[in-house]
Parts: C-alpha cells; structure tokens; sequence
C-alpha cells in the first residue's frame, strides 16, 4: 500500500468489492492501515478549525493520519485481550458565518493507495458494529456511511455546498454518548439524511452495494465553540 500519511485524491477509480468477510479490522498494531480480502484503508481525522489530537486542522486539507494507540490488556472491557485502540480528541471547533466546521474520524473501505477510490459491496450485511467510548458530553456524535449518492467520487452529488444537491450529506445514525467502553450496532436501514444535500436511498433501499466509507462526525453546537470532546474505537465489523 501506498504511504499512510498521504491523503487520498479520487482519480483512479477502484472495481467495487463484495464483501463476504465481516471483519473491517480489530486495530491489533500500531499501523493506521488495514486491509483484507476485501477491505483496504488508513486511518484519518479531518478537523477545520480548533485543536485535535492528532493536530489536523492546519495540514493539508485539514486532515491528518491517525495512528493506533496502545492499550493495556482489559483496557477496552469489551474486548480485553485488545492491545490497540483507535484514540482522538479535541475541542473548539466554531461555525463562522457561512462556513460550518467539523470535526471527523474518517475509514475509506475501498482506498488501497494514494489517489485509488472506490467502494465495497455489503449487501450481505445488516449494518455495521464497533466498540466505542464516546466521550462526547452534551454534543454528541454521529456516525455516518457515505456512498455513491453523497460521495463526490460517485458523481452524482455537487462540491457546491450552497445548492440542494451538494455533496456530504451521508446517510447517518445519532450515538449515545459513553463514559465507558460500549458495543455499538448501527443498521443501514435506520440511516437517516440531515437534509442539506443530494438525497441518497434511505431505509430499506439504503445503497449497501455502494458504499465508500465510514466515519465518526462530532455533532457541532449551532453557535460558540465545540466542548472538549474525546473518541476511542475498536474491533470494527459489519454484522
């Protein structure tokens, strides 16, 4: 695979995979790639504005690699023989004006090199399930599967924010904050839009053989800045 800390640019379009294996990755090194039969990816947090760990908003398109963390044995309580975890934090993050931030972990599923693009097939899956500590506070987190509908490498949605077919509104499910390790399960059927941008099958109809990537999104107060917020991910997997 290509190198980690070089961000994806979609101008090579990759073949879709069919997923038959449900594992996306356990996170057991200290590498921000993974891969398998099908899957390939590496690790990002996108960040606009205020702090995060690790620093993105002032790289290069405000993204920056994100490398697994090590963990002590019984650390994650939903899986104690884990040694590695996915960790992000940060804060501050404002809208101003017109311009509405973000705070972002990011995993491509199709992106097995610098400037490869492309989906994967999980029409035999229910939806997607991961270990979690949320720590989000009031804020909250959001987590969200884009697809050819929302994505900009599937040509059907616009980079023109202002107008209703804009790109990024990816169909998503709102998480309860935790304290604590917890396993999450986010069906594709209860994937809902926010209602800004291109409109993408919902439901039933939720496009799982078309799907680009997964993220994380930090739910952003509508005015002042973001409170301290703080993400901890493991064992990744579609059920």
């Amino acid at each position: 695979m290509a190198d980690p800390d070089a961000g994806p640019t979609p101008d090579a379009w990759q073949p879709s995979c069919v997923v038959t294996v449900p594992l996306i990755t356990t996170i057991e090194s200290d590498s921000p790639l993974y891969s398998n039969k099908c899957l390939n990816g590496s690790w990002r947090i996108e960040v606009l504005n205020g702090t995060s760990v690790p620093p993105a908003a002032d790289e290069p398109g405000h993204a920056a690699t994100v490398r697994p963390t090590g963990i002590a044995l019984g650390f994650n309580t939903e899986d104690r023989q884990s040694t590695f975890a996915i960790h992000v934090s940060g804060s501050g993050q404002m809208n101003s004006g017109s311009t509405f931030t973000y705070a972002q972990l990011w995993a491509p599923l199709n992106n097995p090199g610098t400037g490869m693009v492309g989906t994967v097939d999980a029409s035999a899956f229910t939806g997607v399930q991961f270990y979690a500590i949320l720590n989000t506070a009031a804020t909250g987190a959001r987590f969200r599967v884009a697809n050819l509908y929302t994505d900009p490498v599937g040509g059907m949605c616009s980079p023109d924010t202002t107008i209703p077919t804009s790109c990024y509104d990816h169909p998503g499910f709102q998480l309860m904050p935790s304290t604590t390790w917890m396993r999450y399960q986010v069906a594709f059927k209860d994937l809902t839009q926010a209602g800004f941008g291109n409109p993408s099958p919902i439901g039933d109809a939720f496009p799982r053989s078309a799907i680009t990537a997964i993220r994380w999104d930090i739910n952003i107060p509508s005015t002042g800045p973001t409170a301290a917020w703080e993400l901890w991910v493991d064992d990744v997997t579609f059920y």
